[in-house]
């Protein structure tokens, strides 16, 4: 049952408060930087009215919470502005069936289905140009997250996660199952991997825990999409123990195809 799990992702902890923008025009002729660009829906390439563009600075915390910057919401053509402060950015687009700016995702909002996992430079009184195409969230996202408070448990795994050729993957992440169970939402997942595929997954209590990998939030992998499971045993099981870390713990992703036996489908 999902029910015990807490779907979390893009929560917030408050309401955000939505930077100024000014008119591009106003923008450069002021010497302000920031972003403008439209926003469409993937399937039809149509202008989509209250977006809010978001702007993080950190992006190992799962782009959820307060975002540091958020656009107000975009214009009847699809249209946006935000100003930033010189910096660097991850960017994301997002639109609630509720109306709010702030909170979790859930079914029927629309949200930037391929966020890139790259930071976007904003130079001294430049303004970028960034185009987004959101989808329809048809089913669950997943995250289970825990308070900074609770991190202090420290208990859990770190590691790296790779691709077939040995480089390491960006933005992607590890997940944890009490059980051997891995064909549902994950107990927990980890921060997502930096330029290194590092990873931190913080567990509530130690013991045996089974573990795997993903590229996406979506409840079921996608043919083509990234997957893996820990390869360390023949369970894909780690032993952890409380109040202390497992390390150097690596997966690998692999193409997930649809012609993989139903046991492997790592959800």
């Amino acid at each position: 049952m999902l029910a015990p799990l807490v779907v979390l992702l893009f929560m917030a902890a408050g309401c955000q408060t939505l930077s100024e923008s000014l008119p591009e025009t106003d923008m450069k002729a002021s010497g302000e930087s920031g972003i403008s660009g439209r926003v469409v829906l993937r399937e039809t390439g149509q202008p989509v009215q209250g977006v809010h563009v978001y702007a993080y600075t950190d992006y190992s915390k799962n782009l959820i919470g307060v975002a540091d910057h958020v656009s107000k919401g975009s214009d009847n053509d699809g249209s946006y502005l935000l100003t930033l402060p010189p910096g660097e950015y991850y960017l994301v687009a997002r639109k609630r069936v509720s109306g709010a700016n702030y909170g979790p995702i859930v079914t029927g909002d629309l949200y930037d289905h391929r966020f890139e996992q790259k930071a976007f430079r904003i130079e001294e009184g430049g303004v970028l140009e960034k185009d987004f195409e959101l989808e329809k969230l048809s089913e669950p996202m997943f995250f289970q997250v825990f308070t900074e408070s609770q991190r202090k448990t420290m208990t859990g795994i770190r590691g790296r996660i790779f691709d077939q050729d040995g480089e390491s993957v960006q933005g992607a992440f590890a997940t944890a199952y009490r059980s051997s169970d891995m064909k549902r939402l994950p107990d927990f997942a980890s921060t997502l991997t930096g330029d290194d595929g590092s990873f931190t997954l913080y567990l509530p209590t130690g013991g045996k825990w089974y573990i795997a990998a993903r590229s996406h939030a979506r409840a079921a992998p996608e043919p083509g999409e990234p997957v893996g499971r820990y390869d360390g045993s023949d369970d894909h099981s780690l032993q952890v123990t409380e109040n202390s870390f497992v390390e150097g713990v690596e997966i690998v992703l692999k193409p997930f195809s649809s012609q993989v036996p139903a046991g492997y489908t790592p959800y």
